[in-house]
């Protein structure tokens, strides 16, 4: 289904629980030139750890992470926020979600 209108849905991440890295998968039922797709990474307590930067089609998308913050250092074990923005300058959709990750 392709609507005029940016919707995304069947978000999820695999591995769950994610051990060394992970890919954030969702699907695009919008236009077909959307723009980027950011992924935002956050502790639990609200810190932004990591941004991710992609360009998604319609359909299926898929965006790997290594499980580094924006330093390098791979994340302890624990909870995370993941927050997935999609923007094409008239229409903005986003969604939030829990990850864990355990080593």
């Amino acid at each position: 289904i392709v609507s005029d209108r940016i919707s995304i849905s069947y978000i999820y991440y695999y591995p769950n629980p994610m051990k060394g890295e992970t890919n954030f998968v969702f699907n695009n039922t919008g236009p077909e030139d959307i723009g980027k797709v950011r992924v935002k990474l956050y502790s639990v307590s609200g810190k932004l750890i990591r941004e991710l930067e992609y360009i998604a089609l319609t359909g299926v998308n898929q965006i790997l992470w290594d499980g580094k913050d924006a330093d390098g250092d791979f994340v302890a074990n624990g909870t995370y926020l993941y927050k997935i923005v999609v923007d094409n300058n008239s229409d903005i959709e986003s969604k939030v979600q829990k990850l864990v990750v355990l080593k």
